[in-house]
């Protein structure tokens, strides 16, 4: 199974990079055991040119499998916070102002998976998270336009939203979330 693991994460990089071990060790043992090695200038240029090949194969699928990976992650990272296709979402807004305040201060959801978007276009930085009923769901801190979303899967009862960062709940920044 161990080995079954490790041919499948082989790819051009480490065939690459192994290729040139191989060719560095190859060329290493006959420069030491034939001392005439390389014997002209014509051997020389091609076992220079294998090298030089080698090592920019090396370091180009290096670099492009070092991008495949960072691009699965964020994918994987998109997939994880993107929230589900079903479900209700709730529009809510930031006071523009900058007043620690949300422009409504009750919200209704059916029960199930439930996304509020909060706008905030002031400078005061906000989110939006979701408290209640054994759910604790944070949104990302934003200023100046952006959108802080939250999304959780809510039975019937009540909920607060509010904002997380600190000292605006405790200035009054929440409301009442009602899913039925």
């Amino acid at each position: 199974m161990g080995s079954f693991l490790l041919i499948g994460s082989i790819n051009a990089y480490h065939v690459c990079g192994a290729l040139l071990a191989i060719w560095a060790v190859v060329v290493s043992i006959v420069g030491i055991r034939v001392e005439s090695f390389p014997r002209d200038r014509r051997q020389a240029s091609i076992v220079a040119g294998i090298s030089i090949a080698l090592v920019i194969s090396t370091i180009s699928t290096a670099i492009i499998e070092g991008v495949r990976e960072a691009d699965k992650e964020a994918a994987e990272s998109a997939a994880e916070t993107t929230p589900p296709a079903a479900g209700e979402k709730l529009a809510l807004a930031a006071d523009p102002s900058g007043q620690l305040k949300f422009d409504r201060s009750s919200l209704e959801a059916q029960a199930g998976p439930v996304t509020i978007d909060m706008k905030n276009d002031s400078p005061v930085p906000h989110d939006v998270s979701i408290d209640g009923g054994g759910v604790d769901e944070r949104g990302k801190e934003v200023t100046d336009g952006g959108t802080s979303t939250v999304t959780a899967d809510l039975k019937p009862g009540s909920y607060t939203f509010y904002c997380s960062v600190p000292g605006h709940r405790e200035a009054g920044m929440e409301g009442r979330l009602t899913v039925r």
